[in-house]
C-alpha cells in the first residue's frame, strides 16, 4: 500500500469514528419527558432503609409534596444499551438512574438507590485505584432483575433500558440557599468550620484518636489508622479552637495532641521522631510540628514548644546539601533513607518555617529556606518542567509562611503559575451537569473530589496573602481570590449540614463531615481537615483584606 493510500484509509477511518461518535451522542441524548408522562418513584425511608416504594404516574402536589415519601421524578430520558462499553459512563453521577421494561413490567433503579449502595464511580479505577469512575453495571442490572423476577443476565439480554434523569423532591423541605462565590457569608463559613471540628471531636476515643474512615451512610467506622493524617486533623482542630474560642474543640485538640506526644513519639538514633507502625519518616514529623506550632500560636498550650524543638531537629538531620530532604529513616540502622515521597518536602518546609516562628532557632529558618528553594528551583530542572505540576499546596503554604522573614520571589512566581494552571481546571457552572462549580477536574465522567478543592483553596489563600504583601495591585489578585471563593463555596455545598438525611442511618453522627465527593459518602479524617483549614484561611484572609466587603 502506498503512503497516499494509507493516508486516505486512515483519514476515512477517522472520519467514520467522528461520524459514529456524533451519531451515538445524538442517539443517547436526554429528551425531556412531558410532565403528564413522567415517572414518579415515591419511597418511604426509615433510618436509611427503604420501607416502601410505589412507582406511579404524576399526581397533583408532586411539586411540593407534604406526605412522608421522598419523590424522585424522571424529567428526561434517553436510550441505554446494557451491553455497551459506555453503559458505566452513560450515567451522570448523582443525577441519572435506570428504568427497565420487560414483558410488560417496569423496574427502576433511582439516584437514591445508587447513592444508598454507593454505586456511582465504582466501575473502574486508575492512579493505583485512588480515582474511580463509572456506575456499577452489575449492581444496576442485579437490582433491576430482582424487581423483574429475572436474572441480571436476562435484564442485559432481553430488557429495554432507559437512562432517566431524576429530580428529588423531599416532603416539606425548604430549599436551602445555594452557596456560591458571590454570596459567601463569613457567619456561614464559621458555622461550616465549627461543623467540621465538631464532627472530628464527636468521634474521638478516650486516647484522643479520631474516627479515621467512616461509612457515613451506615455510620460505621472502617478499620485502619494513619498518624500523619491524625496530625493534620489536629492542626485544623487547633485552628478551629483558636478561631472560634470553643471550649469543646480546645479539649478535643489537646487530647489529640496528647496522643501524639505520649504514644507516637520515640527515638530515631540521637533524635526524636514520630513513629507510625514502627516506621519513621519526614511527613509524620512535619505534620506533627505543624499541629504543635498551631497549639502554641493559638495560645492553647505553650508546652508543645519542647516537642517542636525536638522534631525540627530531626527534620534538619534529614536535609541533604542541595536542600532536599531524605524522607525516611531506618531506625534499626540509625540512618536516613534517601528516597522522596509525595507531599513530604512541602510539609517539612512549612513545618520548619512554623517551628522557627515559635522557637526562634535560626537553623529552622535556614533549613526551610533551602528546602523551599530546592522545591521551586532545581527540583524542577528538567525539560518541560514549566508545563508540569505536582501537588504543590504545602509548598505554597511554606512560601507564604516564610514571606515576612525570608521572601522568595521565585517561589511566589512558582505558586502564581501553579494557581493559574489550577484556574484552567476549575469548573464553571456550565462545565458539568453535576454540581461541580468551583471544583477542579475535567469532564463529567468522574465526580469532582472535595479534598483537591480544599487543598487548592488552602494554598490559594496562603499565596494571596503573600501576593498582597508583595504586590497588592498585581493583576493576579482578582483571579486568585475568585478561585478561592469558588472552592470554598463548592465544598460548603457538599458538607453534611446535615445532608440527605433520609439516606443516613444516623444523620447527627456524621453532621459536619466532608465526604470524598458528591456521590462518595465516605469521610476520612483529612477531608474535614483540609476543608476546615481552607475555610479558616479564607476567614482570616478576609479579615486582613485592605477593604473587606
Amino acid at each position: 500500500m502506498t503512503p497516499r493510500a494509507l493516508a486516505r484509509l486512515l483519514g476515512a477511518w477517522l472520519a467514520l469514528l467522528v461520524v459514529s461518535a456524533i451519531a451515538v451522542a445524538r442517539w443517547a441524548a436526554l429528551a425531556p419527558v412531558p410532565p403528564s408522562e413522567r415517572l414518579v418513584v415515591a419511597t418511604e425511608w426509615r433510618n436509611g432503609e427503604k420501607s416502601s416504594r410505589r412507582v406511579r404516574p404524576p399526581e397533583p402536589g408532586d411539586d411540593a409534596p407534604d406526605g412522608t415519601a421522598v419523590l424522585e421524578v424522571g424529567v428526561a430520558e434517553a436510550p441505554l444499551l446494557a451491553r455497551s462499553p459506555f453503559f458505566e459512563l452513560g450515567l451522570v453521577p448523582g443525577l441519572d438512574g435506570v428504568r427497565a421494561s420487560l414483558g410488560g413490567r417496569t423496574a427502576v433503579v433511582t439516584v437514591d438507590d445508587l447513592l444508598r449502595e454507593q454505586g456511582y464511580d465504582r466501575a473502574s479505577g486508575f492512579a493505583s485505584g485512588q480515582l474511580t469512575m463509572g456506575a456499577d453495571r452489575e449492581l444496576v442490572l442485579a437490582r433491576l432483575g430482582e424487581q423483574l423476577g429475572v436474572s441480571a443476565r436476562d435484564v442485559a439480554q432481553r430488557a429495554t433500558l432507559r437512562r432517566v434523569r431524576f429530580e428529588r423532591r423531599v416532603p416539606r423541605a425548604k430549599p436551602a440557599p445555594r452557596v456560591t462565590a458571590e454570596v459567601l457569608d463569613p457567619a456561614a463559613v464559621r458555622a461550616a468550620v465549627k461543623g467540621a471540628g465538631e464532627y472530628l471531636a464527636r468521634g474521638q476515643d478516650d486516647r484522643g484518636r479520631y474516627r479515621y474512615l467512616v461509612n457515613a451512610l451506615e455510620n460505621k467506622t472502617i478499620a485502619g489508622y494513619n498518624l500523619p493524617r491524625h496530625a493534620g486533623a489536629t492542626f485544623f482542630m487547633a485552628q478551629a479552637a483558636g478561631l472560634l474560642g470553643d471550649a469543646r474543640l480546645r479539649w478535643a485538640v489537646l487530647m489529640a495532641a496528647g496522643y501524639l506526644r505520649k504514644e507516637a513519639m520515640g527515638a530515631c538514633g540521637p533524635y526524636t521522631c514520630v513513629i507510625d507502625d514502627g516506621e519513621a519518616n519526614a511527613g509524620s514529623a512535619a505534620l506533627a510540628v505543624i499541629a504543635f506550632t498551631e497549639l502554641v500560636r493559638r495560645q492553647l498550650d505553650d508546652s508543645f514548644v519542647h516537642e517542636v524543638r525536638l522534631l525540627a531537629a530531626f527534620l534538619r538531620s534529614l536535609q541533604r546539601p542541595d536542600g532536599e530532604l531524605m524522607h525516611e529513616y531506618d531506625r534499626a540502622k540509625g540512618r536516613p533513607i534517601d528516597v522522596q515521597r509525595l507531599y513530604f518536602s512541602g510539609e517539612a518546609a512549612l513545618a520548619l518555617a512554623r517551628a522557627h516562628r515559635v522557637t526562634g532557632d535560626p537553623a529552622d529558618l535556614e533549613a526551610s529556606k533551602r528546602l523551599l528553594a530546592r522545591l521551586v528551583g532545581t527540583g524542577w530542572s528538567f525539560f518541560g518542567s514549566r508545563y508540569y505540576w505536582g501537588e504543590e499546596h504545602w509548598t505554597c503554604q511554606a512560601m507564604a509562611e516564610l514571606w515576612d522573614r525570608a521572601p522568595n520571589e521565585d517561589a511566589l512566581t512558582f505558586c502564581l503559575r501553579w494557581h493559574a494552571y489550577q484556574q484552567k481546571l476549575q469548573y464553571d457552572a456550565t462545565d458539568s451537569p453535576m454540581d461541580a462549580e468551583g471544583a477542579f477536574g475535567f469532564g463529567s465522567f468522574v465526580s469532582p473530589r472535595l479534598t483537591p478543592a480544599s487543598s487548592r483553596g488552602e494554598a490559594g489563600a496562603a499565596t494571596l496573602a503573600a501576593l498582597r504583601a508583595a504586590r497588592p495591585s498585581d493583576p493576579a489578585v482578582g483571579p486568585l481570590q475568585r478561585e478561592i471563593d469558588r472552592a470554598v463555596a463548592f465544598v460548603m455545598r457538599h458538607q453534611f449540614t446535615p445532608g440527605p438525611t433520609h439516606l443516613f442511618a444516623d444523620p447527627i453522627a456524621v453532621q459536619g463531615g466532608v465526604p470524598g465527593s458528591s456521590v462518595d459518602w465516605t469521610v476520612r479524617m483529612d477531608y474535614p481537615q483540609h476543608a476546615g483549614s481552607m475555610m479558616v484561611r479564607w476567614l482570616e484572609l478576609r479579615e486582613r483584606a485592605p477593604n473587606p466587603p
